[in-house]
């Protein structure tokens, strides 16, 4: 089974995102605070993540610059993005730097499990 990379810089999002993929039967889950140290993480267990979820506003490096780093190693692995933001600029710059997705916190664990469903398959 891949893994799943969630980035957030708040434990209880981390916690309930996390529980809530256990919850679903999604048991490889790796986890970080921040963009700095989630890089060394997915740089080990490239080609092993199934999807990326990572919040846009972190100290240390956003979400915005992780995406960037990322799709330099990975090009097609399904990233959503996880935040209160509702900026459109800020949508629109996810996605022309290659995001798939955009869940507004907070949300309910249906609406997000049927996202991570949709591009898991």
């Amino acid at each position: 089974m891949k893994h799943i990379m969630v980035v957030d810089d708040s434990e209880v999002i981390l916690r309930i995102v996390s529980q809530t993929l256990q919850m679903h039967g999604y048991s490889q889950i790796l986890t970080a605070s921040n963009g700095k140290d989630a890089l060394p993480i997915i740089k080990e267990h490239l080609g092993k993540i199934a999807l990326y979820i990572f919040d846009v506003n972190m100290p240390e490096m956003d979400g915005l610059s992780l995406l960037k780093e990322v799709r330099t190693l990975d090009k097609t692995t399904p990233i959503i993005m996880l935040t209160t933001e509702t900026d459109k600029e800020k949508i629109m710059a996810a996605r022309e730097s290659g995001a798939t997705g955009w869940i507004i916190k907070p949300f309910e664990g249906e609406k997000f499990i049927k996202v991570v469903k949709m591009y898991l398959g």
